[in-house]
Formats: structure tokens, C-alpha cells, sequence
């Protein structure tokens, strides 16, 4: 029987297996079996903002609990839709399960589109499944970085477009919270290829050693070390973290020389600041950076092809770069519980976490 994971939405401690029946088709529809997903930081951010941007609407569960989206590739196993054939992959926002229906739409060599009617008003870069094929960029030696890596470096990405078409805010630092984050490891990477811009990275003692090797860091320094960062330097603040007294710190160091502060993931989900905190803060209001409405606006501008080229050739130049700092390590489906439970508690940066669903 097929099991889907899933989480107390209350509370993210809580979670479990449970089996699910085997499901059947309508007209139209294709069953797709998981065959792995990444888990990273990114995961908690999706069940924390689970009712605020709408993640647990993907992948209904049962009232009061949720399934957490992971980025991975699945396999077609049975399918009622005349476009779609058995055996096809793709890549995109799975659950956390063994298998999961789907309504295709705009399908296109490209890939193609869920058009589940529970997933109507969600942002619909995250309904698109990439066929996985050399055309998209996929190539079978890239399988695991792509599913840890790729949603992550197109965050970086249009982070770095965004700060740049602002030109910084007419800044000269960049300070980068949670800094041993992919997400934040790939925008120091990419920002550190901008003349002038001093790239600084805050993260935990342990942590620091892994991130000053990485070697797109300019400084790096210990959240305990904040009050030494530059208070005459103009500084922009990119919170991966959410971590409020890491947050307030910064602020009430830098004042008005903080020139904006934008937040972007809650790796640090225990000590995540309520909606309202930024309120009371010295300098810049936070804003929240919500990278589905940038990669619309860069699509338009750009167009899809241009688009689409662009992030595959740029994450393909990224992976080189990370894949020495990275240890691919391997977990079971079955395993599930465990390791999730290790998730919340913080996995090594140095690591980059492939769960095995299905072979």
C-alpha cells in the first residue's frame, strides 16, 4: 500500500506515515510515483508559511494535517491523458509520498502544468513539472543536485537580479543571514561577481569554518559577532533565517545606514519573528521576498526560452562551484520519521539530503 508523510500543521514537530490507498484515474489524469525528493532548510519554510502562502493547499491531507511540498522527480506509471506517456519523468514540487495524481495542462515538450482544481489559485510557477530530458538542462549525473540545488539557485538568482536592478539600494555590503544556507551560498556566489560590493556572511560558530571555505564570502562573522560589522558602511540585509533577535541585532546595530532589509526563508523556524515584529525595528521595514512573482515578471521581460536557458546554464556554473562543499547523503522513505525529526534539528551545510522514495 502507498504511504504518504505527513505533519501536524500546529505543530511541526509531529508528524507521521500513514497509508493511503492506491488511487485511480479520471480521463485526463496521470499517476506519478515519487522516486526522490531533496530536503532542505527550504522545506520547514514551506510549513511555516503553510497557511500564509498557501503550501498545504497542494497536497490536501486529512483536516488539521498537511503534506510539506519537496522539490524532486517522479516517474509515470499509469496515465488517462493522451499527451502523457508511461514511463516519462519529471521534476518539480512533489509531496512527501509514494505516489501522487495529477491533471496535466499545457503540455508541451517543456513539460507541463497540474491543473488540479485544488490547486487553481497557487502561484503557478509551482504547478509546472519540467519533462527531465538534456533539453531542459537535466542530464542523469545531476539528478540529486538539481532536486537540492535548482529551485534554491533560482531563488539566488532572482534575489541577485533584484538587489541589482535596484542597484543595491546604493549600498556597497551585502550582509547575508544564515550564510551556510544553499540559498544564501548561492546569492553570495553570484553577488560576489559584482565590482565594488563587499559580501559578508552571519552564521552560527560551527557553521563558520564550513562558510569562510567557501570562498565567496568577503567576511564572515558569528551572530555573536554582529555588533563589529561596519556601522558606517551602507549595508543591505538578506534574512535567510527569520530569526528575530538575529534580526532586531542587525537593525539596531546598522540603523539608518541598513538600507533594506528583505527576508527569504526561516531556517531558524524556532525563533521565527511574528508578522508583526519588524514593526518596532530601527531602520528599513522588512519586506518578503517571494521569488513565484519575480520569476513571472523576469519571464515576461525575458521570455520563457531565454528564461529557462539562463537558469540551467547558471545553475549548471553553480553546481561546479558547490559540489566540493556538498556530500550527497542517501535516505530511505522508510526512514521518513527519522530523519525529518533530524531535519527540525538542523542538518550539516555540508550535506545535501536525497530521500529515495521509489527505485
Amino acid at each position: 500500500m502507498a504511504q504518504d508523510f505527513i505533519v501536524n500543521r500546529a505543530d511541526l514537530r509531529e508528524a507521521k506515515m500513514v497509508d493511503v490507498p492506491n488511487a485511480d484515474l479520471q480521463d485526463g489524469q496521470v499517476l506519478l510515483e515519487v522516486e526522490r525528493f531533496a530536503l532542505t532548510a527550504n522545506n520547514i519554510s514551506y510549513g511555516m508559511a503553510g497557511d500564509m502562502l498557501g503550501y498545504w493547499n497542494f497536497f490536501p491531507a486529512a483536516d488539521g494535517w498537511g503534506r510539506i511540498p519537496a522539490w524532486g522527480i517522479a516517474r509515470v506509471t499509469r496515465s488517462a491523458h493522451p499527451d502523457i506517456t508511461e514511463g516519462a519523468r519529471f521534476f518539480g514540487y512533489m509531496p512527501m509520498s509514494h505516489q501522487v495524481v495529477m491533471t496535466p495542462v499545457d503540455v508541451s515538450a517543456r513539460g507541463f502544468s497540474d491543473g488540479a482544481d485544488h490547486r487553481a489559485q497557487l502561484p503557478p510557477i509551482y504547478q509546472e513539472y519540467l519533462a527531465v530530458t538534456p533539453e531542459n538542462g537535466f542530464d542523469p549525473s545531476t539528478d540529486d543536485l538539481q532536486c537540492i540545488l535548482r529551485i534554491l539557485f533560482v531563488t539566488s538568482m532572482h534575489l541577485d537580479d533584484h538587489l541589482a536592478a535596484h542597484d543595491y539600494f546604493n549600498a556597497n555590503t551585502l550582509i547575508i543571514g544564515s550564510a551556510s544556507s544553499k540559498t544564501a551560498i548561492g546569492l553570495a556566489w553570484l553577488a560576489a561577481k559584482r565590482p565594488g560590493l563587499r559580501v559578508v556572511g552571519l552564521t552560527s560558530a560551527g557553521n563558520k569554518e564550513f562558510v569562510e571555505g567557501l570562498g565567496c564570502y568577503d567576511t564572515v562573522l558569528g551572530y555573536d559577532e554582529i555588533s563589529s560589522l561596519d556601522a558606517s558602511a551602507p549595508s543591505v540585509y538578506v534574512d535567510m533565517s527569520g530569526n528575530k533577535a538575529v534580526l532586531t541585532d542587525v537593525h539596531t546595530h546598522l540603523g539608518d545606514t541598513l538600507k533594506n532589509s528583505t527576508g527569504v526563508g526561516l531556517t531558524h523556524w524556532e525563533s521565527a519573528a511574528a508578522p508583526d515584529a519588524a514593526e518596532e525595528l530601527p531602520g528599513p521595514t522588512p519586506d518578503f521576498f517571494f521569488v513565484p512573482t519575480h520569476m513571472v515578471e523576469h519571464r515576461e521581460r525575458q521570455g520563457l526560452a531565454a528564461h529557462d536557458a539562463r537558469i540551467s546554464a547558471g545553475a549548471a556554473a553553480f553546481y561546479d562551484f558547490i559540489r566540493p562543499h556538498l556530500a550527497i547523503t542517501p535516505h530511505s522513505f522508510a526512514d521518513m520519521e527519522k530523519t525529518y525529526a533530524s531535519l527540525l534539528g538542523g542538518l550539516s551545510p555540508t550535506a545535501g539530503h536525497m530521500v529515495t522514495v521509489t527505485a
